[in-house]
C-alpha cells in the first residue's frame, strides 16, 4: 500500500480519483449542538468552539467527479444547509457500468448518521468547513 499524505479535502479527492474502480462519496453533514442538560463547563467549551456533540443534518452521495474541490462542495452545502460544522466522508467502489444502487448508498448514508448520533466516527473521515481534516475526541 502507498502512503499519502491527507492535508485537506482536496488530498482526499484526489486519492478517489486515482482509484482503479470508480467511486461513490458518501457525506454527511453534521452541525454542533450543545446538550440540554448541559454543565458550565461545557458551556464554556461550546462557546469557545471545542465543545458540544454533532447532529447529522443530512446525507448525500456523490461521485468522485461530481464534486470538482472542496469549495464547490462547501458552496452547495451551505446553499442547502446554512450552518453546517463537519463533514464525515467514506468511500465505496462502484464497478463500471453499475453506478452505487440508490437504494444501497441510502443505506450506508443512514448507517453513516447512526454511527455519528452513537459516537461511532472512527471508521470515517471528518473534515471541518475549511477542508481541513479533523481527529475527534469522543467523550465518554
Amino acid at each position: 500500500m502507498q502512503a499519502f499524505s491527507l492535508d485537506h479535502f482536496d488530498d482526499f479527492l484526489a486519492i478517489a480519483r486515482q482509484q482503479p474502480l470508480p467511486q461513490t462519496l458518501l457525506l454527511v453533514f453534521t452541525g454542533r449542538e450543545l446538550p440540554s442538560d448541559h454543565t458550565p463547563s461545557q458551556a464554556q467549551q461550546f462557546a469557545q468552539g471545542t465543545g458540544g456533540h454533532l447532529t447529522p443534518l443530512g446525507g448525500i452521495a456523490k461521485t468522485r467527479e461530481e464534486i470538482p474541490n472542496f469549495s464547490a462542495l462547501n458552496e452547495e452545502a451551505t446553499h442547502v444547509m446554512q450552518q453546517w460544522d463537519t463533514v464525515f466522508v467514506a468511500a465505496i467502489d462502484s464497478p463500471p457500468g453499475s453506478e452505487a444502487a440508490s437504494a444501497e448508498t441510502d443505506t450506508l448514508i443512514e448507517k453513516m448518521i447512526d454511527d455519528i448520533r452513537t459516537g461511532v466516527v472512527g471508521k470515517y473521515l471528518a473534515f471541518n468547513r475549511e477542508g481541513i481534516p479533523l481527529q475527534l475526541a469522543i467523550d465518554e
